[in-house]
Order: structure tokens, then sequence, then C-alpha cells
């Protein structure tokens, strides 16, 4: 059965990957707000276990609670753990067929991604962030490799960290909730992480850095069950260590680790003259807001976000065109490191020298860095035509790669000629 909503100008999914449960939710352009997406059309749980079942008797491919079940009746083969799967990019044997990662999280995210037909049945996707704990290059690519399966390429997903997530969220409630800093404390069965973000509003545009912090070999899901009485206290060293003297008046909680009564009296201490808000769906919002902002519909036009993975520098290299010499920009300062991929093409004209302008918007540090083009193919004057490919390592470091494009049907291509590392930090 459809269930009855707005019809959306764009269809915005944000969707919280765990190894344990996921979420999808998608923005409403009738209420302003994303909302969640549930297996049940009479259930509002929108926590979905990451786990799939293979049923022993048909071969069915189930999901979620399905799977979950199936599994525990021993009714089936189940499995789980999707994410350290494609971290560790190991096969899996399922009543004698082999299965990589990649295909698992596949089969994943096309039955999950089949919930949204109950919402919007006609619609296609036209963007999607999803959000994980942590960016490992080989989830990111393998999440980015399962969805591509899908027909979702990158020009209509994008993969973030949950603190990029939590910095859409928070910057997308009401402007009360984001005068001073903001912090978030996140309590899964993978840890506990304090997250805070702090705002420079006398740049413009104005800046909104986080810090995260991991405090998981202090407190931990472990603890709940084996030292459960130690919980509240730990709990509460810590957080008012990350907040003593600081200018903070908005709280997140979330994770299952807040679960019943012990955090509530530890809750309500500290959020004496802070509001507090606590709830599990924060990340899956947050990349909501982020795939509609991302989409176009822009809010956040006066901010820059800037989380552990997100570049700080603005980088232009200086070319000659029309008449003048004019920067043009290949990366600017919030786009995450491993989005960068931008190129130009040049042709040279007598010695080639690569201006690289990098303008770092934190210290406000203008460096510009001259590489001598070498190796180029020996042609006559404007006769080659150069590609310029910006690409990034890691947050820190960027990767420039100097291509030989030829030169139309008179001199072929001969690939990539040179590649130097620059430091982008």
């Amino acid at each position: 059965m459809v269930i009855s909503m707005d019809t959306p100008r764009k269809l915005i999914v944000g969707y919280d990957l765990c190894e344990d449960y996921s979420q999808i939710s998608c923005y409403s352009y009738k209420s302003s707000e994303p909302v969640p997406i549930s297996t049940r059309e009479e259930d509002e749980q929108s926590l979905i276990p990451t786990a799939l079942c293979v049923k022993g008797d048909t071969k069915q491919w189930l999901f979620g609670e399905e799977a979950i079940n199936c599994g525990a009746n021993n009714a089936g083969v189940l499995v789980d753990h999707l994410l350290e799967k494609l971290l560790q990019g190991t096969e899996t044997t399922v009543y004698g067929q082999d299965f990589s990662a990649v295909s698992l999280m596949e089969k994943y995210f096309r039955k999950t991604l089949l919930l949204i037909k109950n919402y919007f049945p006609t619609e296609q996707i036209t963007k999607m962030v999803v959000t994980v704990r942590n960016t490992h290059p080989a989830l990111v690519e393998g999440i980015y490799a399962a969805l591509a399966q899908l027909g979702l390429d990158k020009d209509r997903v994008v993969v973030m960290s949950h603190a990029g997530a939590f910095l859409y969220y928070a910057l997308n409630q009401d402007k009360s909730l984001w005068m001073n800093d903001i912090g978030l404390f996140d309590f899964s069965r993978e840890g506990f992480l304090y997250y805070q973000i702090r705002l420079n509003r006398r740049t413009k545009p104005m800046i909104a850095g986080l810090n995260r912090e991991d405090f998981s070999s202090t407190l931990n899901y472990r603890m709940i069950l084996n030292q459960p009485e130690k919980i509240a206290f730990t709990f509460e060293n810590i957080a008012e260590t990350v907040l003593f003297k600081k200018l903070v008046t908005t709280l997140y909680f979330t994770g299952r680790g807040f679960d019943g009564d012990w955090a509530q009296e530890a809750i309500q201490s500290l959020c004496t003259g802070r509001r507090a808000f606590m709830g599990q769906n924060l990340y899956t919002k947050g990349a909501c807001y982020a795939a509609k902002e991302l989409s176009g519909d822009r809010k956040l036009d006066e901010i820059i976000l800037l989380d552990d993975d997100m570049i700080t520098s603005v980088i232009g290299v200086r070319v000659y065109k029309d008449t003048k010499f004019q920067e043009v920009t290949l990366a600017e300062a919030g786009e995450i490191w491993y989005e960068v991929n931008k190129s130009i093409e040049v042709i040279p004209d007598g010695e080639v020298e690569l201006e690289l302008v990098l303008r770092n918007i934190m210290t406000k540090e203008i460096v510009r860095e001259k590489i001598h083009l070498t190796k180029l193919p020996q042609r006559p004057e404007r006769m080659t035509r150069l590609e310029i490919k910006l690409t990034c390592k890691d947050k820190n470091t960027g990767k420039i790669t100097v291509s030989d494009l030829g030169f139309g049907e008179i001199y072929a291509e001969t690939g990539p000629i040179m590649e130097f590392s620059i430091e982008i930090g």
C-alpha cells in the first residue's frame, strides 16, 4: 500500500549505515524536514538491522528483522557484519555459493531502498547521502561500488562521516540552537564519542568547524552489562571534562548506549543552562539535510562546514585565458577530501610552469607553488593538450596528475607524464 505523502520536487535520501542497525529518511517538502522510512507502515520503528539471511528451504534473501529472526530460528544462513566484510574485502559462502562483500552490500541496499517505494512509488532518487561512523577508504569505495551496481553513481550519491552528518543536522535546526557551540555525545556498540561544533562568526562566510574525541577506552557498551554501577559516574566525568569552561549551550545525545534509565540523572545535571535533545535518528536526518543541500536546494551558503574529512584550503591554478591571467578553482574549502576530483585542460605555450595557489580559510595563509613541467612530448608550439587533475591522498595531501591528451588526429595522447604531491592542510 502506498503511504500518502507530499509529492516531492526531488527525492532526497539520507541513509545512516551502521554495523548493527541502519536508518533511512527522505526529505518532505511539505513539512520541510526529513521523515523516517519504516519497514512497516503501521510501525514507526525506523531502525533496520544491518543483516541478510538466506532461507534454507526457498533460498530467498531476507533483510532486517526478518533476517535476524530467520537466523535465530535456524531456518537459514544469517549474514551480518556487512561493514566489517567491506573493510576486510572478505568473501562469504552461503549454501556453496561465494559472495563478495560488495555484492552482499548491494543486496542489502537493494532490499532497504525498496522501502522508499512505499512512500514515493514513482520517483527516482535525486540525491542520496550515506553516512557512516568512520570513512575508511576501503569502506567508502565498497559502498560506492555496491550502489553503482544499482545504477546509483557518484553524481547522485555522496558518502560522508557521522561528523559531517552532525554538522548538517545541527545547522539545519532553529538558529537559537546554534548561537553558541554545540555538543554531541554518541554512545553506540562501537564506542563512546564526543563531537563539538565551533562557530567562527567573525569570518565571511562563517566557518563551522568540528572536533571529535574518542573515549571508547574509558566508556564502552560492555560496561552496561559488566559494570552498570560505573556507567553514570564515568559518563559524568567525561562530560564535565569536555564541557569545562566551554560555551556549549545545546547538547545532543544519540546511540543505543543511552537506552534505559541510567543516563537520565546524569544528563539532567549536564543540562542546567543548556538545551538537550536525545534520539536515534540524528545521523540519518543529517544525511538527508546534506543530500538536500548538495542537490542544489541550498540553505547554508553563508557557512563553510569543516569536519575531519573536509579540506581547509581553496586550491586553484593560474592560467592565461581571454587575454589575461586567471585563477581557476580546482577544489573549494569544505569539500570532502575523497570527493575532490577535478581537472582542466590547457595548451602550453613556450616554457611550461604550473602555478598553484592555495588559500587556507582557517589560517588565512596564501601559498603559491610553482612547478616546472618536464617530460613533455616534443612537438611544435601549441600542439599539445595537457590535463591538470587534482585528487587527494588524505585531508592534508593533494595529488596533481599531468597527462598528455595529444592533439586531435595529428598527435595521439600518451597519458600521464607527471605526478606530484602538494600539502593542502
